[in-house]
């Protein structure tokens, strides 16, 4: 099979979409498939020339989110770009300008198209205080969403919030995670006294955007909140975003920012933590928990969202009251405090973890393609 994806964000941008979309990419190929991807440009690493498989868009930093590129595709090159891959299906994983330009593309030349939705948009206006375009900003998804076969969610919780504002057209598109690469095998002692955790202390760690929607800020006030208590504990937040120059300057005590880490260092960093935080109520799946689970941590969770798929209060999880800092600080501190429930929240995180299989998904999103393929020619047949 031949697929076009579109989407804003890919390759060398690091997110969730981001990442799921290369990782989705290498899979399809390995398994034989071809792909082309439609992105925006992005300044590549010095010395790195471009991923073969990109047609790239002009673009400028989206000014709520300077790191993400909004493009601003030219059609016609994309149309003729398209036209000479061929693809079997159109597959966009925006709603913006790319989109636009894959729905365009896609019905120029009839080929079938599927969307996949990936955000929040309704927390995402209440954490960036623009919940008054809310309900212009659904009319609008409601019309893009219609003009594909099929919309797949990563998860049935957030497909249950596409459905409450009329988009029903729905399938699941899930997440996995790969146990060669998220493993607890990867513990790393070095990395952990690198920020000068004894042998006794608790590493907790967050991993991810840094960024507003993630609630950050509720975190640190709750490591603040327990600083008479924590002993040599330690918090690392990894990862890039708005936020992290402004913790960097705060030089909250015990709180390390490491930046963008990748490959067998990120494996490293998720494995070496005896704790992840992860206060985020935004979630449509949660890829950064499911790769901590994966790596055997015991987690603290907002219960809120896509996690909630996955999460169980308990079992491989402390679920907590979403965007109170109170309740992060109350996990947070019996987490520190008691070694039996790490492990415990730990066993589970991993039996969880090992039902996840990244091959099982893929299976499913290429019987997707393939129905929507299928539909099409009936409809052409018709």
């Amino acid at each position: 099979m031949r697929i076009a994806l579109f989407s804003e964000v890919y390759w060398p941008m690091v997110s969730g979409v981001g990442v799921t979309l290369l990782r989705l990419t290498e899979a399809l190929r390995a398994r034989g498939h071809e792909v082309r991807v439609y992105s925006a440009t992005y300044p590549l690493p010095p010395g790195v020339p471009d991923r073969p498989e990109v047609h790239r868009s002009p673009s400028v930093p989206f000014f709520l989110y300077p790191d993400v590129q909004w493009a601003f595709p030219r059609l016609r090159e994309i149309v003729e770009d398209l036209a000479r891959f061929q693809p079997d299906i159109v597959h966009v994983a925006t709603e913006f300008s790319l989109g636009i330009a894959g729905l365009k593309a896609a019905r120029q030349l009839g080929i079938p198209l599927i969307a996949s939705a990936h955000t929040d948009y309704d927390q995402y206006a209440a954490r960036y205080g623009v919940t008054w375009a809310l309900r212009a900003g659904w009319h609008y998804l409601r019309w893009f969403y219609g003009q594909a076969h099929r919309v797949l969610c990563p998860s049935r919780i957030y497909e249950q919030t596409v459905h409450r504002h009329g988009v029903t057209h729905t399938g699941i598109w899930s997440r996995g995670v790969d146990p060669q690469v998220f493993s607890p095998g990867f513990r790393s002692e070095v990395y952990r006294t690198g920020f000068g955790v004894g042998r006794d202390d608790v590493l907790v760690t967050y991993i991810g955007r840094i960024a507003r929607e993630k609630n950050l800020g509720l975190l640190l006030e709750a490591w603040e909140q327990l600083a008479p208590e924590r002993g040599g504990a330690r918090l690392v937040l990894v990862g890039r975003g708005p936020l992290e120059d402004d913790i960097r300057r705060r030089a909250i005590p015990g709180v390390h920012v490491t930046g963008l880490l990748q490959g067998p260092a990120l494996s490293a960093a998720y494995a070496s933590a005896d704790v992840f935080a992860f206060p985020s109520a935004t979630e449509t799946f949660g890829n950064s928990l499911l790769e901590a689970m994966g790596s055997g941590l015991s987690s603290l969770v907002a219960g809120s969202g896509g996690v909630l798929e996955f999460a169980v209060h308990g079992e491989n999880a402390l679920l907590v009251q979403p965007d109170s800092t109170a309740a992060i600080a109350t996990a947070l501190r019996r987490l520190l405090a008691d070694g039996d429930l790490r492990r415990r929240l730990g066993e589970g995180a991993l039996r969880t973890a090992r039902s996840r299989d990244w091959g099982a998904v893929y299976d499913g999103l290429l019987r997707d393609y393939a129905e929507v393929v299928a539909a099409r020619g009936q409809t052409r047949a018709a």
